[in-house]
């Protein structure tokens, strides 16, 4: 999975503690019932106690490539066992990252 990420990807990292979330409306998209303060920061309890986000943009950063189901988050989580967008088994990742690869055209076998 790290060879996909490298070989495809370019993995950005944003630490909500030390930098607001990037206004793009492609995240936006992802953040559900998350709220943010004037400054992009995640506000209320719940989102900065827990909150994980894997999210692959199109290379021009105007599309969602792994859109999953946000309108029900507890629903996901007992259902699939984690909240959308914060898949962290291999089982569960690397299809939503071979998923997104393929709505580019880029996905590759052997992943």
């Amino acid at each position: 999975m790290v060879d996909l990420v490298n070989d495809r990807l370019v993995p950005v990292w944003i630490n909500i503690r030390t930098s607001p979330i990037p206004n793009v409306p492609a995240i936006d998209e992802s953040l559900g019932s998350v709220k943010l303060d004037e400054t992009r920061r995640v506000a209320g309890g719940f989102s900065q106690g827990f909150f994980v986000r894997s999210l692959v943009l199109s290379h021009d950063v105007r599309f969602l490539l792994n859109p999953q189901a946000n309108d029900d988050p507890m629903r996901t989580f007992q259902v699939k066992g984690h909240f959308p967008y914060a898949q962290v088994k291999t089982d569960d990742y690397l299809p939503m990252l071979n998923d997104a690869l393929a709505r580019t055209g880029g996905a590759r076998p052997g992943y």
